[in-house]
């Protein structure tokens, strides 16, 4: 967890932007921002149909792995910049950000009923944002690591000056 506190605009800007996905409850993953440029993705119950890693009905599915590590990484970097203090005068529903690079590692068979994804900011910059994380089980055990690059799209009429 960041020694950073985060500022009531922060949360409140992330849950209405980032925080109610709907993509992400359809999956019952749930999303939870626990610092600045620090998330966490749980899947508090897998269903069967997010089984099949490997080939075996008793595994995660990689695919499932991805988006919780697409989520995590990304709302790790949807709380950095909503932090920034020149977002304090742009919409949060007009900042923009895209996943270029997802990079997996799947280090051991993801047996369980529940998981969780922690992503945390590497760095960020104007317009580009790197991140890693790991996928945890149940007993605390890493199962998968992941590194990204994120693009980020500022509206154009409040856009950060350069510097």
């Amino acid at each position: 967890m960041s020694d950073n506190p985060l500022p009531r605009h922060v949360i409140d800007a992330f849950w209405r932007r980032w925080g109610n996905n709907d993509f992400m409850r359809a999956q019952g993953l749930e999303v939870q921002i626990v610092g600045v440029g620090e998330a966490v993705v749980r899947l508090p119950q897998v269903m069967a149909t997010q089984r099949g890693g490997g080939g075996s009905d008793a595994v995660l599915n990689g695919g499932v792995i991805a988006y919780m590590f697409d989520g995590a990484l990304g709302c790790a970097i949807a709380s950095s910049l909503l932090a920034r203090p020149e977002m304090r005068g742009i919409d949060p529903q007009r900042l923009r950000q895209s996943t270029i690079n997802l990079d997996i590692s799947y280090v051991d068979a993801a047996g369980g009923d529940h998981f969780q994804a922690r992503g945390k900011v590497v760095r960020a910059s104007r317009n580009i944002a790197f991140a890693e994380g790991e996928l945890l089980d149940a007993k605390g055990r890493t199962c998968a690591t992941a590194r990204g690059i994120w693009r980020i799209f500022w509206p154009r009429d409040g856009a950060p000056a350069r510097s």
